[in-house]
């Protein structure tokens, strides 16, 4: 599937000013172009109503007489507007324009995407690593809740904005429970909706997406952040979707540096068969907390100075501070305090 995000990045910038802006998108006015994916055109927009900056996705003129695109556009305004987390991108308007053109006008969020920060830092620390998994699965767990199935979940509509904050984006391919399973214009026989490296096997092989779909995209992700590289992804896109459907990552290929309950919850993500990865994206987001608890409770300062030092290939050099687990050391005072009771009490019977 092609990219199509509601943020924004100096190079997206740099390389799209060449190209003619409209005069006026509805009440907006364009100042660059951001992208251009299968359905439209993304622009970054001033609303000279409010003072502030917006983005406005524009479908193709093209496709404007196919009902498909058009039930496909319309339906990723409206789950966005009834997915109200602060995670997830705010619509603001969807309208036609005169001569047929269909717009959506979102907010504009300033930030990097996971794709750019693993290409520029292949191996985050385990704990950016931890801490994005976990905005994920809760986000994710929200989505789900709704009666959505995002099917696209990839590190190019994953970000990180400025002050180091978690968003998920495009929800151009989600699925809505089943209300639109009787309009076959919206499946086409014999494709695959998603991205090819990211997708679960039954994906693969045309199956219906579900929740635990998106859970094994979510271990993909997770691997390729830890073990450097996506290594499900194949010189062509058979042999993309042979190694998902067959390829099985140890606890073994995970560098020490990794929990070893962490990879484990990761091979259970990437499950071939859907019943056996997590049962929700909550209890996954759930075990994944009990592996949290020294860390502090907020994590965006820390994001926030790893995001800003691995763009400009810095070392970060910035550690949350771990806060000593209290449940081992009241353990540890309940084992000694009995072993000086037992002692006591021993004694005092051989005295008596």
């Amino acid at each position: 599937m092609a990219e199509e995000n509601t943020s924004v990045s100096k190079k997206t910038i740099a390389g799209s000013r060449k190209t003619a802006l409209p005069a006026k998108i509805g009440g907006y006015k364009p100042t660059q172009l951001l992208g251009k994916g299968a359905m439209g055109n993304v622009w970054l927009c001033h609303d000279p109503s409010l003072d502030r900056m917006v983005v406005v996705k524009q479908m193709l003129p093209l496709l404007l007489n196919q009902d498909d695109f058009i039930l496909r556009f319309e339906r990723e305004a409206r789950i966005l507007a009834h997915l109200n987390h602060p995670a997830i991108v705010v619509p603001y308007a969807l309208w036609k324009e005169k001569d047929g053109q269909l717009s959506l006008s979102m907010e504009f969020v300033q930030g990097r995407s996971l794709r750019e920060l693993l290409d520029n830092c292949k191996q985050p620390p385990v704990w950016v690593v931890m801490s994005i998994l976990y905005d994920l699965l809760n986000v994710l767990s929200v989505v789900h809740n709704h009666g959505i199935v995002h099917r696209d979940l990839k590190p190019a509509n994953l970000m990180i904005d400025k002050d180091g904050r978690f968003r998920l984006l495009d929800f151009g391919v989600a699925h809505e429970d089943k209300k639109f399973e009787e309009d076959v214009t919206l499946t086409i026989p014999g494709s695959q909706i998603g991205t090819g490296a990211y997708m679960s096997p039954e994906q693969t092989v045309n199956a219906q997406a579900t929740p635990a779909s998106d859970l094994f995209s979510v271990g993909i992700i997770a691997s390729e952040m830890l073990l450097g590289e996506n290594v499900f992804r194949g010189q062509n896109l058979e042999q993309t979707f042979k190694n998902i459907q067959k390829m099985v990552i140890k606890p073994e290929a995970f560098d020490e540096r990794v929990p070893m309950p962490l990879r484990k919850l990761v091979i259970r993500l990437l499950s071939k068969k859907p019943a056996k990865r997590p049962l929700s994206a909550a209890d996954a987001a759930d075990e994944l907390s009990k592996l949290m608890r020294a860390y502090p409770r907020d994590f965006m300062p820390y994001i926030s100075e790893w995001v800003n030092a691995t763009m400009q290939q810095k070392d970060c050099g910035i550690n949350p501070v771990l806060y000593p687990d209290t449940r081992k050391k009241l353990f540890l005072w309940g084992l000694s305090l009995g072993a000086v009771v037992v002692t006591a009490i021993s004694i005092f019977i051989h005295f008596i």
